[in-house]
């Protein structure tokens, strides 16, 4: 019976025609750290970053977070802006942000979704998904694209992981490249 119920649910998977990828985290369930930061995965390739315009998030909003991030290390491609109302799947070697899926809480800011190869353990691609509302908010942007980079929450207040946005801050300790 067990085995049948995880048949089924690999079966509905929104995942399967993609077979080699798993999703690594479900979509708003808080990972934490314990010690120092920790990443759960990391990119084989440098990423890209699309940003629907449906979110709020400008280009140079995105630009500015990305800097944040190359100053500890980290390198992006292209960061591009997509005007369609289809913009929600990643494709791969992206980070796209866009808007959250339904069942996403009107108390959460941002969520992110990690794609991973399941052979590898490489991130393949992610997906953030932002309310409109937060899209200008500090940190928020830089914060979900850690969660992109692979890592996790981390309980150190003023660090750029935590995961309260009011305990949160710009500290990067632990996590350059």
């Amino acid at each position: 019976m067990v085995l049948l119920l995880l048949m089924l649910t690999c079966v509905s998977s929104p995942l399967t025609d993609e077979a080699i990828l798993k999703v690594n985290k479900p979509p708003y369930a808080p990972s934490f750290a314990i010690g120092k930061p920790q990443r759960q995965a990391t990119w084989a390739g440098t990423p890209s970053i699309r940003v629907c315009t449906s979110t709020g998030v400008s280009l140079s909003r995105a630009a500015q977070a990305a800097r944040y991030w190359e100053g500890a290390g980290y390198r992006f491609d292209t960061i591009t802006r997509d005007p369609f109302s289809t913009c929600m799947n990643p494709r791969r070697g992206e980070i796209l942000i866009t808007l959250p899926e339904s069942g996403f809480s009107n108390h959460h800011m941002a969520s992110t979704r990690l794609y991973t190869d399941s052979k590898t353990g490489d991130i393949v691609k992610v997906k953030i998904h932002i309310l409109p509302k937060h899209a200008r908010k500090e940190r928020v942007i830089e914060h979900e694209i850690g969660h992109a980079l692979g890592w996790m929450h981390y309980r150190q207040r003023y660090h750029i992981m935590h995961p309260t946005w009011y305990m949160g801050g710009y500290d990067r300790s632990g996590i350059r490249k």
